[in-house]
C-alpha cells in the first residue's frame, strides 16, 4: 500500500510566467511517475506566481531529476530545482527552569500534618476532596471447551 505522502517532493524556481500545472508535470515526467504538478498562484489576485512544487514517486527519481533539471534553460528561464525540505513541526516551549528563592521571600508553609501536639492545617481550595470510587473487580472463570467429533 502506497503511503499518503509522497517522498520526492522538488521544488521548481523561476519558472516562466505563463507556465502552467501540466506542462511542468511533462518537464519532469522523463524521471519517473509524476504524481502531482502545481504552479503556485497568489491567494489574492490568483496569478501564477514563478515557483512550484512536483511530487515523484521515489525519492531515487526525485534526486536525479534535480540533479540533471537545476540549471537548465526554459523559455530563456534558467530553472532552480532543490529537494523540497519540509517544515519541521515547532513544538511548544517549556518554561525555563526558575531558581529557588532566597529563604527571606518565601511564605512560610505550615508544617506537615500528624505531627504530635500539632492540627491539621486549615482546608484550602474547593472543599472535602470528592469520594474515591469503588474498583470494580472482575472474575475469570475457566470452563473447558466443548470437544467437536
Amino acid at each position: 500500500m502506497r503511503s499518503r505522502t509522497p517522498r520526492g517532493n522538488v521544488f521548481v524556481a523561476n519558472l516562466p510566467p505563463d507556465f502552467d500545472d501540466e506542462r511542468l508535470a511533462e518537464i519532469f515526467d522523463s524521471f519517473g511517475i509524476v504524481l502531482s504538478a502545481h504552479v503556485a498562484r497568489d491567494p489574492a489576485s490568483g496569478k501564477r506566481l514563478r515557483y512550484g512544487f512536483v511530487d515523484i514517486a521515489t525519492e531515487r527519481a526525485a534526486e536525479r531529476a534535480v540533479k540533471e533539471m537545476n540549471g537548465v534553460a526554459i523559455d530563456g528561464h534558467q530553472l532552480d530545482v532543490r529537494i523540497s525540505e519540509r517544515k519541521a513541526k515547532v513544538q511548544p516551549k517549556k518554561p525555563a527552569p526558575q531558581a529557588p528563592r532566597p529563604a527571606a521571600d518565601r511564605p512560610e508553609t505550615p508544617p506537615p500534618a500528624g505531627e504530635i501536639g500539632q492540627e491539621a492545617p486549615p482546608e484550602r481550595g474547593f472543599g472535602a476532596a470528592p469520594p474515591r470510587r469503588r474498583q470494580t473487580r472482575f472474575v475469570v472463570e475457566r470452563r473447558p471447551l466443548p470437544r467437536r467429533i
